[in-house]
């Protein structure tokens, strides 16, 4: 969600208003030459994004096929710029309300706003966005021009021509998320996206056993206790009949924190549990661990 008093103007841009110069695209509007900017290079989004809309609460607007994709126009102190983004959903009057201090949010977030049904929208500030996007785009610039220099130098102090085996790139963990809140669901995948991590989400134990057998990439299950259709217990024992299933490890996240509950989930399989209010950076330490401890294993 954006502020629509940090808006001035939302444009469906015909063809001679966009120009483009070198790799940078710009948008003629009233008589200027607007800079732009696509969300997909602003947001590092880790997470699989869904076609339709995400929130029965939002009807979005409907808009032409042959249309381009719309523009939203901003301020950055006297320098306008635009935002391209995949469509424009709805405006809403809403509420609001800061994360808190267990959530250690971005810094170009104002807060979240909890829509009729129980989803959970962070609000952004575009400038504060944008700013760090430059700032970091300037950072690798200087990094890379560094790289070619130190590059270039040694290249001259050899003479001996080396096969060098190309760095692997270690892929990107993937974590399922099993839970039927709604809210918690979207924070605990914001602050794992924001840890670097691949998520996934299921509203309850049939519907991550779905998206387990869909998925052979997932290394990591956080899964509540309480939920309908088919709740933790159950999950784990469905779990622990399937052999490839089994070798996942998976923590309980849940707000029962009594012994009896946690000996049962650890009886059957769980690789740790944790309870509800949790404190951010020390939950994702211990998932982090876990991980790295299965794939020593394997």
């Amino acid at each position: 969600a954006l502020p629509s008093d940090s808006i001035e103007e939302i444009v469906v841009p015909k063809g001679d208003q966009m120009q483009k110069s070198g790799t940078k695209r710009f948008l003629l509007w009233r008589g200027q030459m607007v800079p732009t900017y696509t969300m997909s290079d602003l947001l590092e989004y880790n997470c699989p994004v869904r076609e339709t809309t995400p929130s029965k609460a939002l009807v979005y607007v409907p808009t032409p096929e042959d249309w381009a994709l719309p523009m939203v126009v901003m301020r950055r102190d006297q320098q306008a710029f635009a935002l391209e983004i995949d469509r424009v959903i709805t405006e809403q009057e809403l509420v609001i309300k800061p994360f808190g201090k267990v959530l250690a949010a971005p810094s170009y977030t104002y807060g979240c706003t909890i829509l009729g049904d129980g989803s959970l929208i962070p609000v952004i500030d575009g400038n504060t966005l944008l700013e760090q996007f430059l700032a970091q785009s300037h950072e690798e610039t200087k990094l890379r021009s560094l790289s070619h220099i130190l590059e270039a130098t040694t290249k001259k102090k050899s003479s001996v021509n080396r096969t060098q085996t190309p760095a692997k790139t270690a892929p990107v963990p993937t974590i399922l998320i099993v839970d039927d809140s709604t809210g918690l669901r979207r924070t605990l995948a914001m602050s794992l996206q924001k840890a670097g991590y691949r998520v996934l989400q299921a509203r309850d134990g049939h519907e991550a056993l779905e998206q387990l057998r869909q998925s052979s990439k997932v290394q990591m299950i956080i899964c509540d206790i309480e939920m309908p259709n088919m709740n933790g217990f159950e999950f784990l024992g469905q779990r622990r009949q399937d052999h490839q299933l089994s070798k996942i490890p998976i923590a309980m996240l849940t707000s029962r924190s009594s012994e009896k509950h946690q000996r049962l989930a650890m009886q059957l399989g769980a690789n740790a549990y944790f309870t509800k209010p949790y404190i951010e950076q020390y939950f994702i330490g211990k998932i982090k661990n876990i991980i790295k401890e299965s794939q020593s294993e394997v």
